[in-house]
């Protein structure tokens, strides 16, 4: 009686084996083919974006300021021609006015040779090296061609603590990367967190991460020229912006939003920052994203408040509150449908 009990109760008893099996097979692709894909997607689309920006790099209409008679422009605007349109060449009517243009960031480099026994480049140190190194070639030949000495003038230097002037493109990139890091955590730890509390650790986060960059880039480092107050604003609309855009597109998109935020918000908007080279280096399909992107925004603000006369601040502020406020509306729409969704 007791075997025939064991054996009923065995014979009623499912195989369980067939209910896992499946599961764990989908655990499986879950937990190591996707996750291989997403790094080897992103990877390959991060190389192969800063490699079309940065392989070899080359202006083309670069704004450049000369002062000199007309068959030296003729001459100039020749030879900016044959090197593919590297120059926008502007006819300036004196060396004071070209001066301000460089210095007001209107033109990267001025070139006088209206008569005098030398030529003179004025250049702003500020944009970089690389800017400063092709414009002292390309008008070093301009000079060398008429039998004329070049002298080349820094009118806008570098602060001493940024002796590449890479320190914006490096802080920028930081910010933008714990931005990201913030919004994909806030999701992933707090997927359920009120929308009031959300709001109050992004701008928690923003404040303390625009007084932590500012404090670095200045009183630390020395990197940076410009007003505490300005930096630390702009560090701060460039946190939230990213990190509230990252969060918006997790919520828009669930987990796919992780590939989305990275490849638009990193890979994109940091190869485009023009914390490397400016606008004019880059290819023409990425150049408009420098004017679009927030990080292009703010690195060009960071550099115009601390050197050229607050260029840029304006497009600036207007470019990241559009992203603080399209993120916002995305965020609420997708709880909107959500919440409906599972009401019905």
């Amino acid at each position: 009686m007791a075997a025939t009990s064991t054996r009923s109760v065995d014979d009623s008893e499912p195989d369980r084996s067939a209910e896992h099996s499946e599961p764990e097979r989908d655990t499986v692709v879950r937990g190591t083919v996707v996750p291989m894909l997403v790094g080897l997607l992103i990877g390959a689309i991060f190389v192969a974006v800063f490699l079309a920006a940065f392989h070899d790099p080359k202006p083309h209409d670069l704004p450049v300021a000369v002062v000199a008679p007309p068959p030296a422009v003729a001459a100039i605007e020749a030879q900016s021609a044959a090197a593919g349109d590297a120059f926008d060449v502007r006819v300036y009517p004196s060396a004071d006015t070209a001066r301000q243009a460089v210095e007001s960031h209107d033109v990267f480099g001025a070139f006088v040779a209206a008569g005098a026994p030398t030529a003179e480049l004025l250049v702003a140190g500020a944009n970089g090296p690389a800017v400063t190194e092709v414009l002292s070639r390309a008008f070093g030949a301009a000079a060398a061609a008429t039998g004329t000495p070049l002298t080349v003038t820094d009118v806008v230097p570098l602060a001493s603590g940024d002796s590449r002037g890479l320190s914006v493109f490096y802080a920028a990139f930081g910010v933008v990367l714990a931005a990201f890091l913030f919004g994909l955590t806030s999701m992933q730890a707090g997927p359920r967190l009120p929308v009031v509390w959300r709001a109050v650790s992004a701008v928690a986060f923003s404040i303390l991460v625009s007084l932590v960059v500012a404090w670095l880039v200045q009183p630390v480092f020395g990197a940076l020229p410009a007003s505490f107050l300005m930096t630390a604003t702009l560090v701060g609309l460039l946190a939230f912006a990213v990190g509230a855009s990252t969060v918006a597109l997790l919520k828009l998109f669930g987990p796919p939003g992780i590939f989305v935020a990275a490849v638009v918000l990193l890979v994109f908007g940091n190869a485009t920052s023009t914390g490397i080279l400016p606008a004019q280096f880059l290819p023409g399909w990425l150049e408009p994203l420098t004017n679009i992107l927030p990080v292009g925004v703010t690195v060009r603000a960071l550099r115009g408040t601390a050197y050229f006369d607050n260029d840029g601040l304006p497009t600036a502020i207007a470019v990241l509150e559009a992203w603080i406020i399209g993120a916002v509306l995305v965020y609420g729409i997708a709880v909107f449908v959500q919440s409906r969704r599972r009401g019905a």
